[in-house]
């Protein structure tokens, strides 16, 4: 008998030790405190027995301070469902360990062997294709600066071939190569100018007997071999006037030069001196005959064509190489 007392003392005490240590205060993280021993856990929540009587709600487990956590996961079976709330220190977590560095060689450009210059990459087929390109530029130059220069293609392209960059250069500098129409050859020098006097004094009868296109003398060429004071032609028994000649280099061609020598050409209605007249503009590429000049800026020109019903054609001022006063008549010629 004395045994059953001693078996249901010591079942007594354990079961006693066991709620010892499940009882307690649980602090919560609102600062609240709970009282009462554990009832039943989950992983939802824990409830408790309150010491107060009566059983509390059943609390999550983010809800619990670190303390009571910890206190919580004193009882193995209620270990997993508190372990996952309790905050590691960071010098207790375990540090990953580092990769070991290793340096792979990187792939290097292949240097020309022996000294190198600048020339050294002109061996390679980069260097080549770019000496092939400049090559290629510099005779498409050079076909463009013989058609700018009126000079001939084989000629100006052979010589940039053999010396090229200086050969576009040299040509690039030289004159505008100007061609002497059969016409212009028949025609023959003008008649000399009388040595005294060379400008007629204003209001004589022979300054009044010049005929002239414009209010103002020719000026002075800007060239030659000597200084030389430009007359208006005198007519012919026929009534005609000698044909003008004004070339680049002798004068200077610009919108003042225009509008001063070419005056009678802006009038719509020409008057008995100019009706028969016609200009003929040469330039490298083309020539034009006008009967008219329409309007005129500092850089090109407009003339109406001798065709009739014919647009009215720009022409630029930089690219007159020489400009022609005629008779309508010495064209059919």
């Amino acid at each position: 008998m004395r045994r059953i007392y001693v078996l249901l003392l010591l079942i007594g005490l354990g079961t006693w030790a066991a709620g010892a240590v499940r009882a307690g205060e649980f602090k919560l993280m609102d600062g609240s405190t709970i009282y009462g021993d554990v009832s039943a856990f989950d992983e939802n929540g824990v409830v408790f027995r309150l010491r107060s009587g009566g059983f509390s709600e059943r609390i999550s487990w983010g809800k619990f301070s670190q303390e009571a956590l910890k206190s919580l996961a004193e009882d193995p079976k209620a270990r997993e469902f508190a372990e996952p709330f309790i905050e590691i220190p960071p010098e207790a977590r375990p540090r990953p360990k580092p990769k070991p560095v290793v340096l792979k060689d990187v792939p290097r450009v292949e240097l020309p062997p022996g000294r190198t210059t600048f020339f050294s990459s002109f061996s390679r087929p980069v260097g080549l294709l770019m000496l092939a390109v400049l090559y290629a530029a510099n005779l498409l130059a050079a076909y463009e600066i013989a058609k700018f220069r009126n000079r001939p293609v084989a000629v100006v392209c052979g010589v940039s071939a053999l010396i090229p960059l200086v050969g576009p250069l040299i040509f690039l500098a030289s004159p505008t190569l100007i061609e002497t129409s059969a016409g212009d050859e028949t025609l023959g020098a003008p008649p000399p100018v009388e040595a005294a006097p060379a400008v007629a004094a204003a209001g004589s009868p022979a300054a009044a007997s010049r005929g002239s296109l414009g209010a103002v003398g020719v000026p002075p060429p800007m060239g030659g071999t000597g200084l030389r004071v430009a007359a208006a032609a005198p007519e012919q028994a026929t009534g005609r006037v000698e044909p003008k000649i004004y070339k680049r280099g002798d004068y200077t061609f610009n919108r003042r030069f225009i509008e001063t020598q070419f005056s009678g050409f802006f009038r719509l209605v020409p008057s008995d001196a100019e009706k028969d007249l016609v200009l003929v503009i040469k330039t490298p590429k083309q020539e034009f005959l006008a009967k008219r000049i329409s309007r005129i800026s500092a850089a090109e020109m407009f003339v109406q064509p001798v065709q009739v019903g014919a647009k009215e054609v720009n022409v630029a001022i930089g690219e007159i190489a020489e400009i022609q006063v005629r008779h309508k008549d010495d064209l059919v010629r």
